[in-house]
């Protein structure tokens, strides 16, 4: 038992140093030893991985996604007929796996124009020349192309299931409100908007939605125009209403 408690100590004491070169080399931070759940073996090992990631980072230069790739041959869009295209799609990201660079969408994305994304855009894009096992570069779609359709309509559920969802404070910054909310009647402030809602809420015990969908959605530069169907239940004291 003592050799094996010897053991550890020592690795204790190895890992305080890896953290102390990495702090002076790389700046590095480290939670404080209460806050760390890993065994001496297991933290050893990963302080092994970021050191290895930090020097190969503090080497690396920027260069294009198509270069870290190796240049592979592909086709230009406008040579590929409608029925090559989906098997064009997965030999480039194929390819690109290979590579540890995996492209992800959130939504659909035509196969024409996510390869149209990757050949024209993305391989433009620079990235650290820098390639560690196991590590993975990772883009969406939509950072590039935002669905904003699909973004309001989350927004939207989201925020109405704070609202029904009494475990959850009423933060007007994580609520995405804005200052002032317009209303048929006028204008109100965002306080006093979040002051009515938790006076709705206080009114029930618990809520539970039972149907929510958006009917329709209407978007026009910087403004959309949003409207939905919901059915919820709020309970008063044992009290279901609908």
């Amino acid at each position: 038992m003592e050799n094996k408690e010897d053991d550890l100590n020592k690795l204790r004491i190895e890992n305080e140093i890896k953290k102390m070169k990495l702090s002076l080399e790389h700046g590095a931070n480290f939670f404080s030893p209460s806050e760390n759940k890993l065994s001496p073996e297991q933290e050893g090992q990963w302080l092994n991985h970021v050191q290895k990631f930090e020097d190969s980072y503090a080497k690396s230069k920027r260069i294009m996604l198509y270069d870290f790739i190796e240049k592979p041959i592909y086709k230009p869009l406008n040579e590929i007929l409608e029925v090559e295209i989906n098997f064009e799609l997965k030999r480039i990201l194929n390819l690109l796996g290979q590579k540890g660079v995996c492209i992800d969408t959130i939504c659909k994305v035509d196969d024409r124009e996510l390869y149209r994304f990757i050949t024209e855009e993305l391989f433009l894009e620079e990235t650290d020349d820098m390639m560690i096992e196991g590590m993975t570069q990772n883009f969406i779609y939509e950072e590039f192309h935002p669905n904003h359709e699909n973004d309001i309509k989350n927004h939207c559920k989201e925020f109405l299931e704070v609202i029904l969802n009494k475990k959850r404070s009423l933060n007007p910054s994580f609520m995405a409100m804005s200052n002032e909310i317009y209303f048929n009647k006028g204008i109100l402030k965002q306080e006093d908007v979040v002051k009515k809602m938790e006076a709705f809420r206080e009114a029930f015990s618990s809520f539970k939605l039972q149907h929510f969908k958006i009917a329709s959605l209407k978007i026009a530069e910087d403004i959309a125009d949003v409207g939905f169907e919901i059915d919820y239940t709020g309970i008063i004291e044992g009290r279901n209403v609908s």
